[in-house]
């Protein structure tokens, strides 16, 4: 049995099934690139202007006479004469032989004859950005993985990138387990129950841009094998609720290694959730199992399973409550707190109360602070 800390690590290490897909470029905003955009020319593909001025041929020259005038956009031209000069806009390509740009804020122009009147000396060089600096043609400017925002997607559209390829969400699956489950429209027995934990991930998962589709499986080895079996051809992630804890019917840990997966860890020593178990097999698949209880699913899925797939580990704020419980020696607690105090409950069955619930606190075992991690539920 692991620590949830060493489950996080554990899980920071497992590689996310992404899906690919090359969508218009202007709809990628915000996802991750799932190839290099590389340089197609030099950038700038050409000397460039600076600033708004007169390119020159010589900076020791007293005056330049202005020959004529240059705009973005234009094709190069040359300066005919050293002492010569073109007027230059900014972002126009730099006459052949350019020596400097001077600034028009720093010119006296009477009769096309320009005059240097600036306070600082002169530069070779000064204000042409020049071709390749940025990135030479060939180079990566965009690397994979990378997170997709406005820069990014100026970039592309400047190589010329009208569609990407990007990373989408994987595909999810989620069993309920067990013959005490029954399908919400159906009226259970004394013995049954609905089924509430499967809905509740799904709805999750849907809102946050997932596709998810669900299932039941029955108490039996054979039927969740070949569920399973069939399920993974089209997802990449299985999330189960129940069969994982030491019952003579909690059949998934081995129908899992039958199934080729192999145990990333089985059981944390927390309450509620402490069954937990992920597995992961050769072909990139992941299984995320959960204990039945739906707090204990609800706990597991929105503590470890959220952040694992949305590869956002965030730090913890830091809450005071009141009226905390004594700490277990061995077991750390997810704790359900409503405004900052402990919430009443009957266990991990308990939906009723836990409704109420707005957050959940990390009371590690043995500590006796006040102040407590916080994950908002809400």
């Amino acid at each position: 049995m692991i620590s949830p800390l060493e489950a996080i690590e554990l899980l920071k290490n497992i590689t996310i099934p992404f899906r690919t897909e090359k969508l218009p470029l202007a709809k990628t905003l915000g996802m991750n690139i799932a190839e290099k955009i590389v340089a197609d020319r030099d950038f700038p593909p050409f000397d460039r202007a600076m600033m708004d001025g007169i390119a020159v041929k010589d900076i020791s020259a007293p005056t330049w006479k202005i020959e004529g005038m240059l705009f973005a956009g234009e094709p190069v031209k040359a300066i005919k004469k050293m002492d010569g000069s073109l007027e230059i806009m900014t972002g126009a390509t730099a006459p052949r032989g350019t020596e400097a740009i001077i600034k028009i804020e720093d010119l006296k122009i009477e009769k096309k004859i320009a005059t240097y009147i600036g306070k600082t000396p002169l530069e070779k060089g000064q204000f042409i950005h020049l071709q390749g600096a940025d990135a030479p043609a060939g180079s990566v400017l965009v690397k994979k993985r990378t997170k997709i925002g406005p820069v990014e997607i100026a970039i592309a559209a400047t190589v010329g990138k009208a569609h990407i390829e990007v990373e989408s969400k994987p595909h999810v699956h989620i069993f309920s387990t067990g013959d005490e489950i029954v399908g919400l429209h159906e009226t259970p027995k004394d013995h049954q129950i609905r089924s509430s934990n499967v809905m509740m991930l799904k709805s999750v998962l849907l809102s946050k841009g997932f596709k998810a589709n669900s299932s039941h499986l029955p108490d039996s080895a054979e039927k969740i094998k070949a569920n399973i079996d069939k399920v993974l051809e089209s997802n990449d992630i299985i999330l189960l609720s129940g069969g994982v804890s030491a019952g003579k019917k909690d059949l998934i840990p081995s129908v899992l290694a039958e199934a080729g997966f192999e145990t990333v860890f089985h059981k944390i020593s927390q309450k509620p959730g402490k069954p937990m178990l992920v597995a992961t097999r050769s072909d990139g698949k992941v299984v995320f199992a959960f204990p039945g209880n739906p707090i204990s699913t609800l706990t597991c899925f929105w503590v470890y399973f959220l952040p694992w797939v949305s590869g956002d580990w965030a730090e913890y704020n830091v809450k005071e409550i009141k009226f905390l419980p004594k700490p277990s020696a061995e077991l750390d607690q997810w704790i359900p707190v409503e405004n900052g105090e402990v919430l009443a409950h009957n266990g991990s069955g308990d939906l009723i109360s836990w409704s109420r619930a707005d957050g959940l606190v990390w009371q590690k075992a043995g500590d006796k602070a006040k102040k407590l991690p916080y994950i908002p539920l809400k």
